[in-house]
């Protein structure tokens, strides 16, 4: 049977952001960077769908794992789980990559490139007023990454100045010129989204994505950027010979579609439930770990733990994965979609979110104890008992064929069961 590479590339940024998650766990704390929580959420995801993932170096084509640096330790951790492999462009693809961070240079440098890098600034302030009452601003968000940034990656020993040996922690090339440059231009407007003297950090890590995204589309993989880049740069677009292609990111959605029906169909009763449920499946970033074992072990081996049990979920997702290969044609990806909502479907059922229909054949037998109960004195009455049965023993069973239906039908069932504790 065909298949089809899901390949994805992560940027370090991503997993600094997931990193600080994880640490933060382990502490007991909060993280101190505004997308932690999201980016774990998103690396975890990648790591369970995607055939392969990989990391690019921010000036190196074809990196060892030692050139990035001992930070972040996830990073480093992912790589030695076999989990995460440094993004290698062979030779033809290098100058592949060079024409089309050339020409990325060209759009940066023409008026729609500075155009671009201040409507993305302004945006940030139409967002906050839109959202108002609603999420933590964005420009205050931008501001606490790059206070973050400033403080615990690019002050720390063995982190971004391993990656990039500057003063100023941005690089001697022509991105790094356009970014100074950026920033002496947008000085006023920047100083309200990123930390005092962070403006040309902000502005190379953003024009860096361009970079990263024409690598990525020199070794015929898609890239899926940080957050903060999404909007500057158009991402994680699964990029594929050239055409656009959503496949992959469309049957993400519909596993996660199935945790939006079940809280759909339950209501405001189990709402709360449904969150922890959420936060309980590995499958969509939620934990690998109890509460239990957090605080018990240093950051090193916590990371270690964690990469581990990603390692073990992502082999016990094989099935899931493989069928998301499987997709070629549209065909494919329709096939796979009923499937899904098969499972959704029997998920509503099991879990009493919605009404389950009996058969004939059920309706006669309840139907002949219920009139026995009527009729004799001292017969029990267990059609309760018969419905109770019923619905214990349609819990635990799953009609579907297919093993990635089996699988994702147990994580919800065993999540859903662990939310109640």
């Amino acid at each position: 049977m065909s298949r089809r590479s899901t390949a994805v590339l992560v940027d370090v940024t991503s997993l600094i952001s997931a990193e600080d998650f994880l640490l933060a766990q382990n502490r007991g704390g909060q993280p101190q960077d505004p997308f932690a929580r999201q980016c774990f959420v998103e690396i975890v995801q990648s790591l369970i769908f995607m055939s392969r993932v990989c990391v690019p170096h921010p000036l190196l084509h074809s990196p060892r794992p030692e050139d990035f640096g001992e930070r972040p330790l996830l990073l480093r951790a992912l790589i030695r789980a076999g989990l995460l492999n440094p993004l290698f462009l062979t030779v033809p693809q290098q100058r592949t990559a060079e024409q089309l961070e050339s020409a990325a240079l060209r759009d940066l440098e023409s008026v729609h490139g500075i155009t671009s890098m201040a409507r993305f600034v302004e945006q940030a302030f139409v967002i906050d007023e839109a959202n108002r009452g609603g999420q933590a601003p964005l420009a205050r968000r931008l501001r606490d990454w790059s206070a973050f940034q400033e403080q615990q990656v690019r002050a720390a020993a063995g982190h971004h100045g391993d990656r990039i040996p500057t003063q100023d922690g941005v690089e001697q090339d022509a991105f790094g010129e356009w970014a100074r440059a950026a920033a002496v231009m947008l000085a006023g407007p920047l100083r309200e989204i990123a930390a005092p003297g962070q403006g040309k950090y902000l502005m190379a890590t953003l024009a860096r994505a361009m970079k990263y995204r024409a690598r990525a589309e020199a070794g015929v993989i898609s890239y899926q950027s940080h957050p903060l880049r999404r909007d500057f740069s158009l991402t994680f677009d699964l990029t594929r010979d050239g055409a656009a292609d959503s496949t992959v990111l469309d049957i993400i959605q519909a596993v996660r579609g199935i945790h939006d029906s079940l809280t759909q169909a339950a209501g405001a009763e189990e709402s709360h439930r449904l969150r922890l449920l959420q936060l309980e499946l590995p499958l969509l970033g939620g934990r690998l770990w109890v509460p239990e074992e957090t605080g018990r072990m240093s950051d090193v081996d916590w990371v270690e733990l964690v990469a581990d049990r990603i390692r073990e979920y992502r082999t016990r997702a094989a099935a899931l994965r493989h069928a998301v290969e499987r997709c070629v044609t549209d065909e494919d990806q329709l096939r796979l979609a009923r499937d899904i909502e098969g499972v959704k479907r029997q998920l509503l059922e099991r879990l009493g979110l919605r009404r389950v229909e009996m058969s004939p054949v059920e309706r006669e037998l309840v139907d002949s104890v219920a009139s026995v109960a009527e009729m004799a004195t001292g017969v029990p009455v267990v059609s309760g008992l018969w419905f109770g049965a019923r619905a214990l023993g349609k819990q635990f069973g799953f009609s579907g064929a297919q093993p990635f239906q089996r699988f994702l039908y147990r994580e919800f069932v065993h999540a859903w069961k662990r939310a109640g504790r």
